[in-house]
C-alpha cells in the first residue's frame, strides 16, 4: 500500500517532512496546504507537487490518506480538527498543541474515530538515546538519585523577527521551553517516568518576545529521584543539550544526541562518538530521525498499531512545561497528578 501524504504548512520543518515523504517508498507526496502560496511554491516545485490555499480542495483529493501538520504550534489543534473531519490520519509536529484543554479536545476527537495520530518526537528514535535509556532503566547505575537536564541554547534576535509567531503566547505557547526544550523534556519523561512536583523560575532576559528565553526548575520524580533543569535561547554561543543521570553505582551523560560518558566498569559505546555533537542550532542536521518517525507512522496505519508517540503521550511534556510556567508565576511548588 502506498499512502498519499500531504503537508500543512510551508516553513522550515515542512521541508524536512517533504524530504521524508519523498524518500519513503511507501508514501507519495499529495500536495501542500499553505496560507502563503508564494512561500510554498518553491517547495512544491522541488517535489513536483501542488500547492493548495483552500482546505476543502486539499482534503477532497482522492489520493490523500494522511497529513503532516507543520504550521504554527498554536494552530495545530484547528488543523488537526479539519483533518479528522476529513477522516485523514495525522502526523503532527511538536508540540501537539500549546494548551492542555486544546490537547484534551484533540484526544477526545481521536477516541471517537479510528484515525491514527502520531506526534513528532524524533529524538526517541536515536539509537544512542535508546542505548542510554536501556542502560539507565536496566538498573546498572543502581538507584537513580539525580538527573540534571540542560538545554542551554542561543537564538539571535533575527530568529524571532523572521517568523513573528515565534515567542508569542498565542501561536508558540511561550518560547524556549515549549519550542526548543520540549524535545529534551520528552526524553526526560520517557527516561525517568512521571514528575510529581515542580518548582521553577522563568524570565525573558535578552529577546523582545512574550515568552521566556531563560528558565530553571527542579523536579521530584515518582520513583523518588530528584532533577534539575536549565534552559534558554539567550545563552551565547549555545551548547549541546544534555541529560546527566547519577545513580548509586555510577553515572552516565547523554549530550548532543550521543552518549558522552559512562562511569560503569568496562563500558564502551556501541556507536562511534562524534567529536562535534549537535545542539544549539535551529536547523535539522539530518532527516534520518524524522524518517524513522514517518516509517513508524506508516507502519501504525498499515498494521493498525499505536504510533510511537500518540496524543496522550505527547501531552506529558506540555503538561510538565505548563507546570514549570505555573510554578514560576505562582512562586510555589506545583504538585502533578501521576498515573
Amino acid at each position: 500500500m502506498t499512502l498519499g501524504i500531504g503537508i500543512v504548512g510551508s516553513g522550515a520543518i515542512a521541508k524536512v517532512h517533504a524530504a521524508c515523504v519523498e524518500a519513503n517508498v511507501n508514501t507519495r507526496f499529495a500536495g501542500i496546504l499553505s496560507r502563503s502560496k508564494n512561500k510554498a511554491n518553491s517547495l512544491a516545485q522541488t517535489y513536483n507537487t501542488s500547492v493548495f490555499t483552500d482546505p476543502d480542495s486539499f482534503y477532497k483529493q482522492k489520493e490523500l490518506d494522511a497529513v503532516c501538520i507543520c504550521n504554527e504550534s498554536g494552530l495545530h489543534g484547528e488543523s488537526i480538527r479539519i483533518a479528522l473531519e476529513a477522516t485523514k490520519h495525522v502526523l503532527c509536529e511538536k508540540p501537539l498543541e500549546t494548551t492542555l484543554p486544546k490537547i484534551d479536545s484533540i484526544i477526545e476527537k481521536i477516541e471517537e474515530q479510528k484515525i491514527k495520530l502520531g506526534v513528532v518526537f524524533q529524538n526517541r528514535c536515536n539509537p544512542a538515546y535508546l542505548e542510554f535509556k536501556e542502560t539507565v532503566q536496566s538498573g546498572a547505575l543502581g538507584e537513580i538519585l539525580l538527573v540534571t537536564t540542560q538545554i542551554n541554547w542561543y537564538r539571535d534576535e533575527n530568529y524571532y523577527k523572521t517568523n513573528n509567531w515565534r515567542g508569542t503566547i498565542a501561536l508558540d505557547g511561550g518560547a524556549a521551553l515549549i519550542n526548543q526544550s520540549i524535545h529534551t523534556l520528552d526524553l526526560l519523561i520517557d527516561l525517568m517516568g512521571s514528575v510529581t512536583s515542580v518548582g521553577a523560575k522563568i524570565a525573558t532576559k535578552m529577546h523582545s518576545i512574550e515568552g521566556e528565553d531563560l528558565a530553571v526548575a527542579h523536579f521530584t520524580f515518582k520513583n523518588g529521584a530528584l532533577g534539575t533543569l536549565s534552559a534558554g535561547t539567550c545563552l551565547y554561543p549555545g551548547h549541546p543539550e544534555s541529560i546527566s543521570v547519577y545513580g548509586s553505582k555510577g553515572s552516565m551523560v547523554f549530550e548532543g544526541g550521543q552518549i558522552r560518558s559512562c562511569t560503569l566498569p568496562n563500558w564502551s559505546p556501541s556507536l562511534k562518538l562524534n567529536p562535534n555533537p549537535s545542539g544549539g542550532s535551529p536547523k535539522v542536521a539530518s532527516i534520518a530521525l524524522h524518517q524513522a518517525v514517518l516509517e513508524d507512522f506508516v507502519r501504525a496505519i498499515e498494521k493498525d498499531q499505536t504510533p510511537l508517540v500518540n496524543a496522550k503521550e505527547a501531552k506529558k511534556s506540555v503538561e510538565l512545561i505548563h507546570a514549570i510556567y505555573e510554578a514560576s508565576n505562582k512562586k510555589e511548588i506545583i504538585k502533578l497528578e501521576t498515573s
